[in-house]
């Protein structure tokens, strides 16, 4: 084992790791809190050791070599690994414990309010601290890492989409909470209802897009590009409360699209609102179905803590569906 890693530095594997999700080495060394310099240095002793570029410097970025690609997923692995035993100690109680969760914040705010008061419960802990962040694209790294417990967010349906649960890397797992066909939220007085609700008028009006890992578009605007139409996407805000919120303004003519669960909630504190149908074939509103999904990396499967804190999301979830 010795003659095999003589000469070996695993802080390599780290700035390779960060540099894959960076994609540039002064945007690694900001997150590992290094100099540039040192990170470059790691990076020639990787490409070194491999024989191969590594990465390869584009005017904008540097882009993954095949063999990166296929080193990626075991690098991540690794080093996923090596944090949890170096983590391993047994534990008499929870008092103490740190629990990191990256949810997408319609969650919190319409079905997981009790989740801190639920997990002390579960844990039999009064001294837990519970840090909650709002999900965004470097979420899936930090599950990786490590740097979060669990993850909740939606993935689409259609085999097509960047974001379908196959596209996921081979060392997070996922459990289905439930699925959601998006409906068209507007006010009350809105124009289109005096109108026949069908595409033509869907089509028509300007939309309020939703933000979500840095893209306006998702899996409903690849579908209406199929068929020759796209969405008038004039205002994006960062999540779909938001958007369902400018669309209660009677001055507003824009629609929202948002997830049905969130009905109940948007009917209770939005009185002036109305839910409508996506006026597109079945065909069309199986492919733009989302799976909420809770994520977590596949060395924490059978983790108790982890365990609990996946039981505890579910519950929620499923008490209310």
């Amino acid at each position: 084992m010795d003659s095999l890693l003589k000469g070996f530095d695993f802080k390599m594997l780290e700035s390779f790791s960060v540099i894959y999700v960076e994609r540039s080495v002064r945007g690694a060394s900001k997150r590992l809190g290094v100099n540039p310099s040192t990170i470059s240095k790691n990076l020639a002793k990787l490409r070194s050791w491999y024989d191969d570029e590594i990465f390869i410097q584009t005017p904008n970025e540097l882009i993954p070599t095949p063999f990166a690609e296929q080193l990626y997923p075991m690098i991540e692995d690794l080093l996923s690994t090596a944090k949890f035993i170096s983590q391993m100690k047994s534990m008499p109680d929870w008092n103490g414990e740190r629990i990191n969760l990256i949810l997408e914040e319609h969650f919190l705010t319409v079905l997981l309010t009790n989740i801190s008061s639920d997990l002390h419960k579960l844990m039999d802990a009064q001294c837990l601290e519970i840090n909650i962040s709002n999900w965004n694209y470097n979420s899936i790294s930090e599950i990786i890492h490590g740097k979060s417990d669990v993850g909740v967010c939606g993935l689409e349906s259609c085999i097509e989409s960047r974001y379908h649960p196959d596209k996921l890397p081979i060392n997070i797992c996922y459990d289905v909470l439930f699925r959601d066909v998006p409906s068209v939220y507007v006010h009350k007085d809105h124009p289109i209802l005096s109108e026949e609700w069908c595409f033509n008028s869907f089509i028509k009006y300007e939309h309020i897009g939703i933000s979500w890992e840095n893209k306006k578009e998702w899996v409903l605007d690849t579908c209406l590009n199929q068929i020759g139409y796209k969405r008038k996407i004039t205002l994006v805000v960062a999540n779909f409360i938001h958007a369902v919120q400018l669309a209660a303004n009677p001055d507003e003519h824009r629609i929202a699209i948002a997830p049905t669960y969130c009905w109940p909630y948007i009917i209770n504190n939005l009185e002036n609102m109305v839910k409508l149908d996506i006026p597109l074939s079945d065909n069309i509103l199986k492919r733009i179905e989302v799976l909420y999904v809770v994520l977590y990396h596949k060395r924490m499967k059978y983790n108790i803590k982890n365990e609990i804190i996946r039981g505890c999301i579910q519950n929620s979830f499923s008490s209310r569906f």
